[in-house]
């Protein structure tokens, strides 16, 4: 049996203006539970079927691959967020991780991010959150959130990398 470890740290995720192109956060996640990180490429392309009856074949068009990311945690508590000041991130302040999903998903619908799935290995890529998804908030007696969860879908389709090279 192989077990493959692409990455033990953080989660980081860069948000940008309307434009796409200004900087406006940069968050680093709390360390995700333990299988709380899943990375899946689902593959893009189409299906077309030729001839009738039974002299029919279903040729696939081929395009790529798109990433999904989902992260869970078992109790938000707590994330860092930097500021992009206009030349360089001011120091980051501590906040709660429900607070940074909630950036992600006010300032990621309207232009994609950048995900870092992993701060150790050099992956990125521009995604934005699943639309078909809600932020869902839910409490522990008042202190602290539970069971918060993102998704991630990237939005360009493209090869698998090679994690060996990462």
């Amino acid at each position: 049996m192989t077990y493959v470890v692409y990455g033990l740290k953080q989660t980081r995720i860069t948000l940008y203006d309307a434009d796409g192109v200004t900087a406006k956060y940069r968050i680093t996640f709390q360390k995700e539970m333990r299988e709380g990180l899943t990375l899946s490429y689902k593959p893009e392309g189409v299906s077309h079927q030729l001839g009738s009856a039974a002299n029919w074949a279903t040729p696939r068009t081929h395009r790529g691959f798109r990433a999904h990311l989902d992260i869970k945690w078992d109790y938000g508590l707590e994330s860092s967020v930097e500021t992009w000041n206009g030349t360089a991130w001011d120091p980051p302040v501590s906040t709660l991780t429900a607070e940074a999903l909630s950036l992600v998903f006010t300032w990621a619908f309207e232009a994609p991010c950048v995900v870092e799935p992993h701060l150790d290995k050099g992956y990125a890529f521009h995604a934005q959150p699943d639309p078909g998804r809600s932020l869902d908030l839910s409490d522990v007696k008042g202190v602290a959130h539970k069971d918060l969860g993102l998704t991630l879908i990237q939005i360009d389709v493209g090869p698998i990398p090679v994690w060996s090279t990462l």
